[in-house]
C-alpha cells in the first residue's frame, strides 16, 4: 500500500516509518505539522510535537520524497 508518512522529527515517527517499510508499505511522501512562528522550537502542546521540526526536510531529502507541510494554527477549544 502506498501511505503518507507524518513526521514530527521525532523518534516515534521514524519508527512508525521503519515499521511500515518492514510490513511492505511504500512511503510516497511525508507530511508535516510546523509551528506558525519560526522563532519557536517547542510549542509545548499536548497534540503536537514541535521539537525537531527542522530536521523533516532533511528527512525527505534522504528518502528522495515530497514533504508537504502545513503551519499549526489556532488553540485550545477550552484552557484547562
Amino acid at each position: 500500500m502506498k501511505v503518507v508518512g507524518l513526521v514530527s522529527g521525532g523518534k516515534d515517527s521514524c519508527y512508525a516509518m521503519m515499521k511500515c517499510i518492514e510490513y511492505g508499505h511504500e512511503i510516497v511522501a511525508l507530511a508535516n505539522l510546523l509551528p506558525a512562528d519560526d522563532s519557536l522550537d517547542e510549542l509545548d502542546s499536548y497534540m503536537y510535537q514541535t521539537v525537531g521540526h527542522q530536521i523533516v526536510v532533511s528527512f525527505a531529502n534522504c528518502m528522495g520524497v515530497p514533504l508537504f507541510r502545513r503551519r499549526i494554527q489556532g488553540s485550545t477549544r477550552q484552557a484547562l
